[in-house]
């Protein structure tokens, strides 16, 4: 296969983690660049050289130069342009979340199978040296099982008000969250239920954007989840402190940054290492890894199984709305 042709659809923030990665690429390079916004598609061009745009996804899908593309709309959006590449043979890249409910991600999976094209889904820490350290670390069993992973995080949120409409992008317990459950079952395995106390404290939006969401799994581990976007601003404008380890019958891992996890056990302190990556070595080994899904026709590491259950579980944990509640898997 020649160099494989990519088109971008969307040109928001999120498509700048993915367009450089093409710029250059030995093996695939961007073929056209789509968006509603016709100034962003313009200013995508201005910055990666892409040749050609357009404001039309029916036109975008329609060249012969684009085998392929990466879906950076709103989640909301998501299921519709995937049946729409689906149906015109493109292989597809579609950022997280997969959509916002799994009977839209099932329709998704069953499209793309039915046109035998390849769909990968954007849990980028799976190409990251750290969370995959993490993995082996509890999987090995140093810290002992069952373990409690806490995360806690706060802030004014994601940077455009789209993020906040429950129906488009649903807030911070599926739009960001979702990662958190990926990562969740890729290390303990499958889900069986979901605790959640969520609340709304911005009020001019409609997403529940604070509170906390406990996921169990039949491994007897556990996710805690304590998120907040909901203080004044949008993009982070105002923040809250934040802290994340791993809690196990036999010590703890902690998080202090730079190539090293630090593992507390009942003999002191050790420091385990890994190869330190960046955020944009994460998102080059993704798309390096779409790229040759599409080449060899290998199921991607991160499909659309590991879309559907994430969004299983972020479905589950905003069925419930502001009441506390359990909601089996």
């Amino acid at each position: 296969m020649s160099k494989l042709g990519i088109g971008f659809i969307g040109c928001g923030g999120i498509h700048n983690a993915h367009a450089p990665h093409l710029v250059n690429n030995d093996e695939a390079y961007i073929a056209c660049a789509m968006d509603v916004n016709e100034e962003a598609a313009k200013a995508h061009c201005e910055k990666y050289g892409t040749p050609c745009w357009t404001t039309s996804e029916d036109e975008l899908l329609a060249r012969d130069d684009v085998q392929a593309v990466v879906v950076c709309t709103p989640t909301g959006y998501h299921r519709d342009t995937v049946l729409k590449a689906a149906a015109a043979g493109k292989h597809i890249f579609c950022e997280k979340p997969m959509a916002m409910n799994v009977a839209d991600c099932e329709a998704m999976d069953a499209a793309c199978r039915e046109a035998g094209i390849v769909l990968q889904i954007g849990f980028v820490r799976h190409f990251c040296n750290e969370w995959l350290k993490l993995r082996e670390i509890v999987q090995d069993g140093i810290i002992g099982r069952p373990v409690v992973w806490r995360s806690v995080s706060g802030g004014s949120g994601a940077p455009t008000p789209w993020f906040f409409d429950r129906a488009i992008g649903g807030g911070p317990f599926i739009d960001g969250a979702v990662h958190s459950y990926d990562w969740a079952r890729f290390m303990f395995g499958e889900a069986v239920n979901v605790v959640t106390d969520i609340r709304r404290l911005k009020q001019n939006t409609t997403a529940w954007d604070t509170g906390t969401v406990i996921v169990n799994f039949a491994s007897g581990d556990q996710q805690v989840v304590m998120w907040s976007w909901g203080l004044p601003g949008f993009g982070y404008a105002v923040k809250a402190d934040s802290a994340h380890d791993v809690l196990g019958p036999l010590g703890s891992i902690m998080f202090p940054g730079g190539n090293h996890l630090q593992v507390n056990l009942a003999d002191g302190e050790h420091l385990i290492e890994f190869e330190a990556d960046s955020g944009s070595d994460w998102f080059r080994k993704q798309m390096a890894h779409f790229i040759q899904c599409v080449k060899t026709g290998a199921q991607p590491i991160a499909g659309a199984r590991e879309g559907i259950e994430a969004t299983r579980i972020a479905a589950a944990a905003l069925s419930v709305g502001d009441r506390p509640a359990i909601v089996e898997l």
